[in-house]
């Protein structure tokens, strides 16, 4: 009974036990299904990632450069149906002037090197030219490398805009190339300075009209080249262009060269703004106006001595008769306006025509010549003499009455009298003049107040010559 009840426990024990061990392993088989799953979904999810990670192809290839693996992505980015890639070389998509990059790159990532960011041109199944972006890592079995498996991202676009870029930047420093040469080959003068007037920019010229070197101008501010005047006048020029924004052309002022002293210049200004609109400086154009100035001063001295020549008589060198009646108008107006006295002379010359016939009209220049020369010493500084023609001359006295007029015209032929003319050798002549005398009368037209002196002059002479005859002596 008790072997038989102890095989009976035994039984039960063992049954138990077979219960448990059958509990286990089905606890166990629903374990690796659910690890199985588990891991389908993973792979599934993980393969989904590789499949849909936008311009990024995951490639698997042997030792030998063949691909065992490439993503779903190939077909979007490259055309190739995923079937036709598997067994390909890698070699197939790369240009052939590239397989020798292609494979020393390979071949240092075999060894071990690690191969990222590598750059190479790639064929797409149109023919189309792209460009990767390689990164390889090896792959191992048992301690074994089989192979590599990496990404190939596609960065034509990016290559593209860097291209772009590049190109867009040569041109950029082609053109700065080019302007900064025309800049520096320039005949004027350019600059900028910032707000406060310091130089910051400058070409060639800048630096020969200034006679200092690059590295002593920069940051020089503009009143270390100009004297105080000037300063003004240019600081006046910036100030109005900072307020109003309007450029200024054509400002004349002077700067002080190093080794030449002033300069005249003409400069222009305009204002600098930064990229949000604020200014920040000036600039503009300085131009060396010192030959201009030259060729100005001789015009005006051209000028002055044309207006000369054509108011003064070329035989006598006193002024001429139109010289006369322009400048009478306008002393007849100044006794007009303020009721100053204005006496008027005219001279001729007694027996000058015997005189001319006797000795000839050499001579008789000679004469009229001297003559002038002697009205001209006895006058005062407003007053003025003309050759008003032939052999007679007007005398116009400003601020002058009658009777302080007939003594200059008896001065006048004072001083003839002692002028001794030799018109052939071992003769002395002497020449005297008969002059009539007015004083103006106010409102008087001017043609009537010329005509009353030459009246009186004509009197003059019929007086008996070197006389003065006026209204005042008859």
């Amino acid at each position: 009974m008790d072997d038989q009840s102890k095989t009976k426990h035994e039984l039960i024990q063992e049954l138990v036990s077979l219960r448990k061990r059958i509990a286990e392993l089905s606890q166990y088989e629903s374990e690796h299904k659910q690890a199985e799953e588990s891991l389908r979904e993973s792979e599934y999810q993980y393969k989904n990632l590789i499949e849909n990670i936008p311009d990024i192809i995951f490639i698997t290839i042997d030792l030998e450069g063949k691909i065992t693996f490439i993503s779903k992505r190939t077909k979007e980015i490259l055309g190739y149906e995923n079937e036709e890639t598997i067994n390909m070389s890698i070699f197939n998509f790369i240009p052939e002037e590239d397989h020798q990059r292609a494979m020393e790159t390979l071949q240092k990532g075999m060894k071990g090197e690690k191969i990222k960011h590598v750059q190479l041109p790639v064929t797409a199944k149109s023919g189309k030219k792209l460009f990767f972006d390689f990164s390889f890592s090896r792959i191992y079995k048992d301690g074994v490398v089989i192979g590599a498996q990496g990404t190939a991202v596609d960065v034509t676009e990016r290559k593209q805009v860097e291209k772009a870029l590049r190109e867009n930047e040569a041109r950029h420093r082609e053109r700065e190339e080019r302007y900064r040469n025309i800049i520096d080959n320039m005949e004027e003068a350019y600059y900028e300075v910032d707000l406060k007037g310091n130089l910051t920019f400058f070409n060639a010229t800048a630096v020969t009209n200034l006679g200092y070197t690059d590295n002593v101008m920069m940051g020089m501010n503009f009143r270390q080249y100009v004297d105080e005047e000037n300063a003004s006048k240019v600081f006046e020029a910036y100030n109005k262009v900072f307020l109003t924004g309007e450029s200024i052309k054509g400002l004349d002022w002077e700067l002080i060269s190093k080794g030449s002293g002033k300069i005249p210049i003409e400069s222009s200004i305009s204002l600098m703004r930064d990229a949000q609109g604020n200014p920040i400086g000036f600039r503009g154009i300085i131009r060396d106006i010192t030959d201009r100035k030259r060729a100005e001063d001789a015009l005006r001295e051209s000028e002055h001595r044309y207006q000369k020549m054509s108011i003064i008589d070329d035989l006598t060198q006193i002024y001429n008769s139109r010289h006369f009646h322009a400048q009478l108008e306008r002393e007849i107006e100044r006794s007009n306006r303020y009721g100053q006295p204005l006496a008027l002379l005219l001279l001729d010359i007694d027996k000058f025509k015997a005189f001319n016939d006797t000795y000839g009209h050499v001579e008789g220049d000679n004469m009229l010549s001297r003559l002038g020369q002697v009205v001209k010493r006895c006058l005062r500084d407003p007053d003025s003499a003309y050759r008003y023609g032939g052999d007679e001359f007007t005398i116009m006295l400003p601020m002058t009455t009658s009777k302080e007029g007939i003594v200059t015209a008896k001065r006048i032929q004072t001083e003839l009298r002692k002028e001794a003319f030799s018109p052939v050798l071992g003769k002395e002549v002497y020449m005297t003049v008969s002059i009539g005398l007015a004083q103006y009368k106010p409102k008087e037209e001017m043609k009537a107040f010329v005509q009353r002196v030459d009246q009186l002059m004509y009197q003059a002479k019929k007086n008996g010559k070197d006389s003065v005859c006026s209204e005042l002596r008859r």
